[in-house]
């Protein structure tokens, strides 16, 4: 399989299309055709919307192997490769790389609170694979970020470290990456409602969840729509009343797979979302 380099553009962190807790390959099939219709430039499974931590190493697995067999022509495949173990995460990323995807996507280490140099031993460990890697900042989950000192050392000792998706939500922050990294390398805003003032900074596009269900985002990005940004805010601001990514998943089913009743979309421990949530959720996207 010919491997592409990394894209400008939006990314879809993909949710795991499930029913009744499996993961269901029909349903993925129609989200990745919804994907190529609107125009996203890459994928990216078994990230924080396709919630990997709640899923075993197998269908960690099974999904990266679903995903790269459907993924239509033309569109990048970013694989989400961390696993809560050093081990796994390592065999995860050859998986990855076997089953031809473009670049593996590293969560900083979560859970305990480690030192910069932590950090920077063990994503020095992970990038020792010879395949592009993308590292995912996003300390509100991890609670553990990198900062732009400790990724520059990173990106000077791996050649293969070729991009960054920051999901922090602190544009300052975001601009700091942008202006001490080196310019080719890309940096992805994780968070839609930040897309349009980031790309205007020079970010390389949007890592953004709402295109599992909407093609606002793409908008954003190809015509640098205010008008979009304004309804992205807006959708981003009612979404963030429920737990994530519930809402991405009902909309999933609503809008793209137009079911009238969506159940069982949610994998355990989460529950669906109750039905006066959802319909506020209609009213709103």
């Amino acid at each position: 399989m010919c491997v592409m380099s990394l894209v400008k553009g939006i990314i879809t962190p993909m949710i795991t299309p499930v029913r009744n807790g499996d993961i269901n390959v029909e349903d993925l099939d129609s989200l990745l055709t919804f994907l190529k219709n609107i125009g996203v430039k890459g994928i990216f499974p078994m990230g924080s919307t396709g919630l990997f931590a709640f899923f075993s190493f197998d269908k960690h697995k099974t999904m990266l192997e679903a995903t790269i067999k459907r993924k239509p022509s033309g569109i990048a495949a970013y694989a989400g490769v961390s696993r809560n173990n050093f081990e796994e995460t390592l065999k995860m990323i050859k998986t990855s790389k076997d089953l031809g995807y473009d670049a593996a996507v590293v969560v900083v280490p979560f859970y305990f609170k480690i030192s910069q140099e932590t950090i920077l031993s063990y994503l020095n460990r992970v990038s020792k694979i010879d395949m592009p890697i993308i590292i995912y900042n996003i300390p509100q989950f991890t609670g553990n970020a990198i900062i732009p000192e400790t990724l520059t050392k990173l990106i000077r000792e791996n050649s293969n470290v070729k991009g960054l998706k920051d999901s922090s939500g602190d544009l300052r922050t975001f601009q700091m990456f942008l202006n001490e990294l080196p310019k080719d390398f890309y940096v992805y805003q994780g968070q839609d409602d930040l897309l349009l003032p980031s790309v205007s900074v020079g970010a390389a596009g949007g890592v953004c969840g709402t295109s599992n269900f909407s093609d606002k985002i793409v908008k954003v990005y190809d015509e640098r729509s205010v008008d979009a940004h304004g309804e992205i805010v807006k959708i981003m601001k009612n979404l963030a009343l429920y737990e994530f990514p519930k809402p991405y998943y009902y909309l999933f089913r609503k809008k793209v797979l137009k079911e009238a009743n969506p159940k069982n979309y949610m994998p355990f421990p989460l529950n669906d979302l109750e039905e006066s949530q959802e319909k506020l959720l209609d009213e709103v996207v």
